[in-house]
Order: structure tokens, then C-alpha cells, then sequence
């Protein structure tokens, strides 16, 4: 089979190598989520894309020192990412990779692991702990995130704040920090680690801003990737943040983040612009006046959707009316849907997202809610 690309090159692949992933809906577990590569992963060994077309794809080598490789259909649109590490382990297909311009490169050389100090060690314990030990606790976590690279970005930190309450056993530690590329500032980013009166250990992710240029260059992915493997060398059970600004409703659904409690989705009934089963329900509504409209004929012909488009249509508004009848069930039930349940809505690597966008996009893209990943 030949594949045809947007710049006019070519690539011959046997036809029998290749295999179409629909989308489906997806599930992730409750407490333990599937990693979901959105950018370049730090770490790979070669990375690709062709100008004029959205996809890229890239490769690491994995700890037996296979390739390990990922496409993405469309680079602005995570939940176009597909795993195919078959594909890029089989000897007849790599003869094609000088074909297709990716460059093989050697397995990286690891650099010896650096340990890590406890997280927990560094949230205090007792109002002594904040008198006592505030200056010993901001040296070490300097030493460990401000001497790091990640994706090329480095941080500084403004503040290390400890804080304890004595009514509640609960202290914390927040880091303000500026994201520094080339002895240039590029963002911001705020983390709070938290110790509850029990012992629990969990993380509020509060802020990470970056300025446009910077946007889509993998610092919040690696960074990101490096805290929650801290997390869990600590025992961090959980990572909680507020997904809302920037479209943060839809891609923190689409990194398997899920409700935080039963009162995050919204309720049947209520009138907000923020809350997802409102939004939904408005989507419904509009799709079922739209196609009410074009099939009575109410629609001047100029504005008539195709058939294939109504077709469309239809199929998107009953994956919606499902998933809206899924939210009748308990909270606690496992078919209650979860964020990404309702951001692939509609959804197929046809679709553009700035110019067609799905209806899970419109709706969680301005959406606001709490969310938790569970580590543990």
C-alpha cells in the first residue's frame, strides 16, 4: 500500500503491517491510571514529523533495548495517540524508517539514578517542624528540582512555604517557582504537597503557566512525569488540581484525571456554564434542533447539511444521549462515565479540532471541575 503525504513524498508499507485503531470508549481504572503520551517522552531516541502534516510520531528504547514507539495523528490533539511498538519491532517494516525520515539512534547510555529524598520527609510534621526545619527543607528541594532540565526548561524557585495547623494535624509545602529557558523566563508553575492528620500523603497541582512561544515544547510533560514518579517512589496517594483554564476541563480528562467527588460533573436541573452535564445537555439540545430543522426542511438549501454530515450528526448525538443516561447511575457505579467518557464524544481523526470540533471538545473545552488521579 501507498501512502500519499500532504508535501507530495510517498512510502510504500505492506498493508498487512498496518492496523486501524477506531476510538472506543475508554475506562481508565479508578486507582490506577494507563499512562497516555501526549508529547515527545523525555528520553527519545528519535523523534518525527513532516511540515504541512499534523501527525508526528517518535521512538525510545525501552529496558531491554527494543524500540518503543508512539504516532499521533494529530500533534494538537492527544486522544489521536497510538501505541505501535509491534510495528516498530518488526525487521521488515524498520527497513522502511529511512523512508519515512526517522533516523534510528542508539540506545541512550543512562546516567546513574540519583536518589531521591522522601517527600514526606519534607512536609512538616508539628509547628516545631516549620520553625525548626524551614531553611533544611527549602535547601534540599532546591537541590532537587532547581539542578534538573526538563525538556530543555529549568526552574527556579521564588518560595518554599511551610505551613502546619495544630487543629488539624494537616501541614504542607508549596513551591512557587519560574520556568527558565536559556536564562529566559517562560512560565510559572505552583505545587502544594500535602501530609493529612493520618499520614496521607497527596499532591495539589495549582498552577503551571506558560508563555505561547513555550507552549507545546514538552516542559509540563516531563515535569510533570518527573513529580508523579516522585509521588510514587513516596507513597503519594493521590494528585488533585482544578481542570478549567486553558482548556484544562478537556486535556485533564484526556490524562485519565476523574472526578473528584459526585458534585464535580454537575446535576440534571442545573443552570451553569461551567459544569459538564449541563454543557452536555445543551449539546444534545442544539444537535437535536439542528437535525430536526434539516430533515423538516425548515433550513434554507444554502444551509443545509450533507447527508453525510447529518449521518454524522445523528450517530454523535445518540453516543451523547448514552453517555448523559450513564450519569443517572450512583457515582459509585463503574459505568458512571468518567471525563474522557465525554471528551471522545464524537470524536474520529477525521475531525479538526480548531475547525471541526467534536462535541466532547466543545463541551468539556470551557468546562470547570475538580479532579484526582490516584496513585495508589
Amino acid at each position: 500500500m501507498t501512502v500519499r503525504w500532504d508535501d507530495g513524498g510517498t512510502t510504500t508499507v505492506a498493508s498487512y503491517r498496518l492496523k486501524v485503531v477506531e476510538a472506543q470508549p475508554y475506562r481508565p481504572p479508578r486507582h490506577i491510571p494507563e499512562p497516555d503520551p501526549t508529547a515527545r517522552p523525555d528520553g527519545a531516541a528519535a523523534y518525527f514529523s513532516r511540515p504541512g502534516h499534523p501527525g508526528d510520531a517518535w521512538v525510545r528504547y525501552d529496558g531491554n533495548g527494543n524500540l518503543d514507539g508512539w504516532i499521533r495523528y494529530n500533534r494538537n490533539d492527544p486522544s489521536t495517540t497510538s501505541r505501535y511498538r509491534e510495528v516498530f519491532n518488526d525487521p521488515a517494516w524498520r527497513r522502511d524508517v529511512e523512508a519515512m525520515g526517522l533516523r534510528e539512534a542508539p540506545p541512550p547510555t543512562p546516567s546513574p539514578a540519583r536518589a531521591r529524598p522522601p517527600l514526606g520527609d519534607l512536609i512538616p510534621t508539628s509547628q516545631k517542624d516549620v520553625e525548626d526545619r524551614a531553611d533544611e527543607i527549602e535547601r534540599i528541594i532546591r537541590g532537587e528540582i532547581e539542578t534538573r532540565q526538563f525538556a530543555g526548561y529549568g526552574i527556579e524557585l521564588d518560595e518554599v512555604r511551610l505551613d502546619y495547623s495544630d487543629e488539624s494535624g494537616h501541614g504542607e509545602t508549596t513551591i512557587d517557582g519560574s520556568v527558565i529557558t536559556n536564562g529566559v523566563p517562560a512560565g510559572m508553575v505552583t505545587r502544594v504537597f500535602h501530609r493529612d492528620h493520618d499520614g496521607t500523603l497527596w499532591a495539589y497541582h495549582d498552577m503551571l503557566f506558560l508563555y505561547p512561544e513555550h507552549q507545546g515544547k514538552g516542559f509540563a510533560s516531563a515535569f510533570n512525569k518527573y513529580l508523579e514518579d516522585w509521588y510514587r517512589d513516596s507513597g503519594v496517594e493521590r494528585i488533585e488540581l482544578l481542570a478549567a483554564l486553558d482548556s484544562g476541563g478537556y486535556v485533564w480528562a484526556m490524562k485519565n484525571f476523574t472526578w473528584l467527588d459526585q458534585y464535580e460533573p454537575g446535576q440534571f436541573g442545573e443552570h451553569t456554564d461551567s459544569r459538564v452535564i449541563p454543557r452536555l445537555i445543551d449539546e444534545i439540545v442544539r444537535l437535536e434542533v439542528l437535525l430536526a430543522a434539516n430533515r423538516g426542511g425548515t433550513v434554507p438549501d444554502e444551509y443545509r447539511l450533507p447527508d453525510d454530515v447529518l449521518e454524522r450528526e445523528q450517530r454523535e448525538l445518540d453516543e451523547a444521549r448514552a453517555v448523559l443516561e450513564r450519569f443517572r447511575l450512583p457515582f459509585t457505579d463503574e459505568q458512571f462515565p468518567h471525563p474522557r467518557d465525554v471528551a471522545i464524544i464524537g470524536w474520529s481523526r477525521s475531525r479538526d479540532r480548531e475547525n471541526d470540533p467534536w462535541l466532547g471538545l466543545r463541551v468539556m473545552g470551557n468546562s470547570a471541575w475538580r479532579g484526582v488521579r490516584w496513585l495508589t
